[in-house]
């Protein structure tokens, strides 16, 4: 398997986890996304108007969080050490993401503090905020994982040409691009981790953060065996003599 196909696999790895940690902030951290920033946006501004009873300040704290992953990603990413088929500057924003996991597997329980509801927010909507920009430095299909209006919408439009093509004037041979199906399949299992999640914490609150934790450590392993010492290309540098 060539490692354009590991890489596209670990970014639906990284969709299915961003399902799963909304699932969670929906579900037990009050009703915020901490991956999904629209639905937050939205609920400042049902909150301003009070037309439901929707917390301000857990929303505006997930909007804050990602901000600052957003912020301290862009940070790490900057400059020359941050380019080529998977800089290791990624490597270590993914490990700083299961470090804020752990932390909030650590926390999080049945009994919590508004003061600790709070962290617990903060410390999932920043994890998303870094994986967000990581994933826009890989720049595979234009995927996010977090912001998955954007895919639909491109599946869509591109299916809409594939078929005015197809059945249209023109002679060429038309297909369906490989990032349009990245594109359906990004969708598709950020809407898998949404359900796994939701079944999980049914059963067990907060049981569903392992699965992003277990993912986050293959996705560690497969950057450190796979993608080390690679060009722009994907191909093996070869030692300087």
């Amino acid at each position: 398997m060539h490692v354009k196909t590991w890489r596209s696999g670990i970014l639906m790895l990284l969709c299915m986890s961003a399902g799963i940690v909304d699932v969670i902030g929906y579900i037990h951290l009050g009703r915020v996304f901490t991956a999904n920033m629209t639905g937050n946006i939205v609920i400042l501004g049902m909150s301003f108007a009070h037309v439901a009873e929707l917390s301000f300040l857990r929303a505006a704290l997930a909007c804050l969080g990602f901000i600052a992953g957003n912020a301290a990603a862009a940070m790490l990413l900057s400059g020359n050490k941050a380019k080529g088929f998977w800089p290791a500057r990624i490597t270590l924003i993914l490990l700083i993401e299961l470090v804020f996991y752990l932390l909030f597997a650590w926390l999080a329980g049945p009994v919590m503090s508004e003061t600790l509801l709070h962290v617990l927010i903060i410390l999932l909507s920043s994890a998303m905020g870094m994986q967000t920009t990581a994933a826009r430095k890989l720049g595979i299909a234009g995927i996010s994982t977090t912001v998955l209006t954007n895919n639909l919408a491109s599946v869509i439009e591109d299916i809409v040409a594939y078929f005015r093509k197809r059945f249209g004037a023109s002679e060429k041979t038309v297909k369906i691009s490989g990032d349009t199906w990245l594109r359906f399949i990004a969708v598709l299992i950020y809407c898998l981790g949404a359900l796994v999640a939701g079944v999980a914490e049914v059963t067990l609150a907060f049981s569903a953060i392992w699965i992003p934790i277990l993912v986050m450590v293959i996705i560690l392993i497969i950057a450190l065996k796979l993608f080390r010492g690679l060009d722009e290309n994907g191909d093996r540098i070869p030692p300087h003599s």
